[in-house]
């Protein structure tokens, strides 16, 4: 499944991918968010800034999507982004479920505002739910990045 998300932030694209290549951002992020996670690693080379994070996610499903997920599902998170041409990509790895997600992101300045634009795949390889799954994923991702866009505008100002 093919998905495309985009996000406004409040600030120019050089603000946003300053804050998006902090390390700092990412714990904070997730701190207010109440996310329990773990750092797997952060790397800084040149004008590439790399975060591996784990994630232990709370679930909102009911039936066949809830059997494959679970309440809590442990989401290891692989996020790069190339300073310069402000351009990025995610990959999400879900522990015990056949699932790949993983998409491309670029900033583009609207005003003096910044939109980030995710192309999104999502595909879950699993006989007769996998579409359930993959419609259900893409609607509690959204739901997620919403909550992540409205922590991350109170963080910006740190940036600016």
């Amino acid at each position: 499944m093919k998905l495309q998300t985009k996000d406004r932030y409040p600030a120019s694209s050089d603000v946003v991918i300053k804050m998006f290549s902090d390390p700092d951002y990412h714990v904070k992020k997730m701190n207010k968010l109440g996310i329990k996670h773990e750092i797997l690693s952060s790397n800084t080379a040149g004008d590439e800034f790399t975060i591996k994070a784990k994630r232990y996610m709370p679930i909102d499903a009911s039936g066949a999507v809830k059997k494959v997920l679970g309440e809590t599902t442990e989401v290891t998170n692989t996020e790069s982004w190339h300073v310069s041409n402000k351009t990025g990509a995610v990959a999400v790895e879900t522990k015990g479920v056949p699932l790949k997600m993983s998409c491309t992101g670029k900033m583009v300045d609207v005003g003096d505002e910044c939109d980030v634009i995710y192309d999104w795949e999502i595909n879950a390889k699993i006989p007769l739910v996998g579409g359930a799954l993959e419609k259900f994923v893409a609607g509690d991702m959204q739901k997620s990045q919403a909550k992540e866009l409205a922590v991350a505008h109170t963080l910006l100002a740190d940036y600016k």
